[in-house]
């Protein structure tokens, strides 16, 4: 009986942290992420690939080949398809890329990629989808080549 009541104490104290919510009188500080404008050396062209981690028999790969322009935005090859969408990068240096990739028929998925590095080479685990539309862990790697 006493595990129950613990479990039944240790559920509701749960079920109430997720209820919980900021009043209207409280305020959370959010640092402003920085415009590629204010870091030129993130606009120019990428390539790279997306490549499925832990494949078994055949291991998807996806090129891309993308430029960022200076007003934060980006569009290019995303596999045989066209993407396009917004660059930015995060309070933590993160370059994150939002947007959509359409395939040559017509089907668009959405592109939601943070990556870390520098100013020549990004990268990071991912989600993508391969053949088939299986979604899989991804590595992406992009190199700036001009």
């Amino acid at each position: 009986m006493a595990r129950n009541t613990i479990l039944a104490v240790a559920v509701l104290a749960l079920a109430a942290a997720g209820c919980s919510h900021a009043t209207a009188g409280t305020s959370a500080t959010v640092e402003p992420s920085a415009s590629i404008r204010e870091n030129p050396q993130i606009a120019g062209h990428w390539q790279g690939s997306v490549y499925e981690n832990a494949a078994s028999l055949i291991q998807g790969h996806t090129p891309l080949d993308l430029t960022i322009k200076d007003d934060g935005t980006w569009a290019g090859k995303v596999g045989k398809g066209e993407g396009s969408g917004t660059a930015r990068l995060d309070r933590h240096g993160n370059l994150v890329l939002s947007g959509v990739a359409t395939t040559p028929n017509g089907v668009s998925a959405p592109v939601n990629y943070t990556l870390r590095g520098n100013s020549m080479e990004r990268w990071n685990v991912v989600s993508g989808d391969f053949t088939g539309g299986r979604p899989a862990s991804a590595s992406i790697l992009l190199k700036k080549i001009g």
